[in-house]
């Protein structure tokens, strides 16, 4: 099983406990996006080489990275800054979309027999609001619809189905969700080491099973040094159990990002930096070795699963470009 995670606003930045959370607060999983060296007291014992790969997301154009394009790199192999010309925050144009649609890396696992899914679980008004508004939404929600399997809700949550946005349920204990009991079982708060533990459990009948975490952006751009503090803890209890219990031999991690952000809270907006393509396990080795920019990981999922067609669909579609 692959399991990916999509950090959203996490570059690779320079020691500076003055600028950088992860230089002040990581100390583990995430250390090396504060420019600190990794240690084993806090981690798990690994079985295999834990690789941060240094990894473009700028793609030949300049400028600051976007997420409509980064995202839509990551989740497709297709160049989305270079189709366009320019870098896209937000939701996807219309070319991005349509570029989704066809290359979602989901739709063609899927439809070559690799169950995969998005295992985001979302309240009764986001799904209110795909329904309304559908050409409002992110690209991840375009590329789960894509591939013709449903958006995850509440009751998919509860049945251990999928992962709420922040991990814990904090913030869904917040919210005003109709017909949800304040005791509900639900709004209990998740252990994110526990979690992390029973991912490869409750999601190994999945080929490919895809998470993201967005807070991280949202930190960012707020400049807010004590969510920062708190978004590591949990991404590092989150990351220390993943790691304590996959089986390197037969499953693959990958966590990547669309564009930096949050290793720099001396300002509000995205930055230059290069991202960290982090990955551990099964075939680690060879992604680590190919995967220059955001739109190199897709093709190497492919080459793991021996989809050689879809790879070559992919290379020879309108929209590639090297």
């Amino acid at each position: 099983m692959i399991f990916y995670i999509f950090l959203d606003g996490i570059g690779l930045g320079k020691y500076n406990p003055e600028v950088n959370p992860f230089s002040r607060f990581a100390n583990g999983f995430l250390s090396p996006l504060g420019g600190k060296p990794l240690s084993d007291a806090d981690l798990p014992s690994l079985g295999a080489t834990l690789h941060y790969v240094k990894t473009d997301a700028q793609m030949g154009i300049p400028g600051l990275p976007q997420s409509a394009t980064g995202q839509t790199a990551l989740w497709t192999g297709i160049n989305g800054p270079q189709v366009l010309g320019r870098h896209v925050s937000g939701f996807p144009t219309i070319t991005l979309r349509k570029i989704i649609a066809k290359y979602s890396m989901l739709k063609v696992l899927n439809e070559n027999n690799i169950t995969s899914d998005f295992l985001n679980c979302f309240t009764p008004p986001y799904l209110k609001h795909v329904e309304e508004k559908p050409k409002l939404v992110s690209a991840s929600t375009l590329l789960q619809l894509a591939s013709n399997r449903p958006l995850k809700n509440m009751e998919d949550l509860r049945e251990g189905r999928g992962l709420y946005m922040d991990l814990t349920h904090d913030i869904l204990r917040t919210l005003d969700i109709q017909n949800l009991p304040k005791d509900d079982p639900l709004l209990e708060r998740r252990d994110p080491k526990k979690l992390g533990e029973s991912v490869f459990t409750m999601f190994g009948d999945y080929g490919l099973a895809l998470y993201e975490y967005f807070l991280t952006d949202k930190v960012g751009h707020a400049m807010d040094w004590d969510k920062a503090e708190a978004v590591i803890g949990v991404l590092e209890a989150f990351f220390y159990g993943i790691l304590s219990r996959m089986n390197p031999e037969k499953d693959l991690l990958i966590v990547s990002s669309d564009h930096g952000n949050m290793e720099d809270l001396s300002q509000k907006n995205h930055t230059e930096n290069l991202v960290a393509t982090v990955l551990y396990g099964k075939d680690a080795d060879r992604f680590a070795e190919n995967i220059q920019s955001l739109k190199d990981i897709v093709p190497e999922i492919y080459k793991t699963f021996g989809l050689e067609e879809a790879l070559a669909d992919l290379v020879k579609n309108e929209f590639y470009q090297n």
